[in-house]
């Protein structure tokens, strides 16, 4: 089959979008690719078409449990053959799939980075025909250096495999300092890059600077009751407080953080999809890959570390293309705590100089969203002249624009 054909036999649709083509087409020439595509923009089908076509086994490594399962369970829903191999599988079902992948019965394989360095996973997984490498959320490369640092060692499994297999980057924020950073991670060879706009013109850009951030919450909130929101908190410890304290104000509301039990976790992210809970306050652990269309606002409850945090973050709403409003919260408290966290960061086997150079390089991006947070220009024009993308003086859609 074609990709036309693929296309509307899974999936249903009869066009493609030009920069989904363009990846598509790029990957079945054999060429390393970089695809920069908005949330929502429908990154997945740009390597789930070319998997079914190239055959072989496609290794999707993504950053979150959820994440895989999600995407897992919509592609069997399309009787596409395809699985995840996590630490919320006990033995013998890791083994149900190790048994599948020998016998060439899974087409797409989510995994983490961490799996790829595990001794019985590569006895596997080495002698088979792997035709598609995908890091699904590459910005994530940008973890490598203390958070995650396995996803730094991709390349290193892609080196042991008996084929080079084509590899593909997807994501929706990258500056070309990201770039160069996928193409280390991932050892690409001369890689097309193929994006679009970062920029989403449906939202409403928000800053209120303010010491007071539980009232402005509760005024906001208040006027919003019958939409779906996320609120986003930079701290464990800030996350449940928020939630608490909503709780006791007798709001319909849920809570996610990375550490929490998969129990748990799937149970307040269901609830939240089902629209049981109207609000859901979270760490940066939520929201990669969740497509819940009719999220009508996200607050930024503390400042986030960074521009790329702030736009993934705030464009996990309103994928059905209405209006919405992303609204960041900012008091000087932010950069004390921004400051903290960088000083006391964990950084394991790296050379002082190397320490002294990533702790450089966050304080460059947290500056950067403090300029955004206190600039009285476009905030829309900001974020495309960050990405290194056409500027715009004056947008009409955030809160500058709207004062002058």
């Amino acid at each position: 089959m074609d990709k036309y054909e693929v296309l509307k036999e899974y999936f249903g649709y009869n066009k493609l979008k030009k920069e989904q083509e363009e990846i598509i087409d790029s990957i079945l020439k054999g060429y390393d690719t970089i695809g920069i595509l908005p949330t929502g923009f429908g990154k997945s089908i740009t390597f789930q078409i070319p998997s079914l076509i190239l055959g072989g086994i496609t290794i999707v490594i993504s950053p979150l449990i959820a994440l895989m399962q999600d995407q897992v369970n919509n592609l069997k829903m399309k009787k596409i053959k395809a699985e995840y191999i996590n630490s919320s599988l006990d033995n013998i079902e890791k083994n149900i799939i190790y048994n599948k992948l020998k016998k060439g019965d899974i087409n797409i394989l989510y995994v983490s980075a961490e799996r790829l360095e595990n001794e019985y996973f590569l006895k596997i997984i080495l002698n088979l025909n792997i035709s598609l490498i995908v890091l699904d959320e590459a910005h994530t490369v940008l973890w490598s250096d203390d958070f995650r640092i396995s996803i730094g060692k991709i390349n290193e499994f892609i080196k042991k495999l008996k084929k080079r297999p084509r590899v593909l980057a997807l994501t929706a924020t990258a500056t070309n300092k990201t770039i160069y950073k996928i193409n280390e991670c991932l050892g690409l060879i001369n890689p097309n890059i193929i994006t679009t706009i970062v920029d989403r013109k449906n939202i409403f850009y928000d800053i209120k600077r303010t010491d007071k951030k539980l009232n402005e919450l509760i005024s906001y909130i208040s006027k919003h009751k019958n939409e779906l929101g996320i609120i986003y908190c930079l701290t464990i410890r800030n996350c449940k407080y928020v939630y608490n304290y909503l709780k006791e104000m007798n709001y319909n509301v849920g809570y996610y953080y990375g550490t929490m039990e998969k129990e748990e976790k799937d149970y307040m992210q269901n609830q939240f999809t089902d629209h049981k809970f109207k609000i859901i306050v979270c760490t940066n652990a939520f929201g990669m890959g969740i497509d819940i269309p009719d999220i009508r606002y996200v607050i930024e409850y503390d400042m986030p570390s960074s521009i790329e945090d702030f736009v993934q973050q705030t464009g996990r709403a309103s994928r059905d293309g209405k209006y919405r409003e992303a609204i960041l919260f900012f008091s000087s408290y932010d950069i004390k705590i921004s400051n903290y966290f960088i000083e006391n960061i964990e950084i394991f086997n790296k050379k002082e100089e190397e320490i002294e150079f990533i702790k450089k390089s966050k304080y460059k991006k947290l500056n950067s969203i403090i300029s955004f947070a206190t600039t009285r220009s476009c905030l829309h024009g900001y974020i495309l002249k960050y990405f290194n993308q056409k500027e715009i003086k004056k947008c009409n859609m955030c809160i500058n624009c709207k004062n002058k």
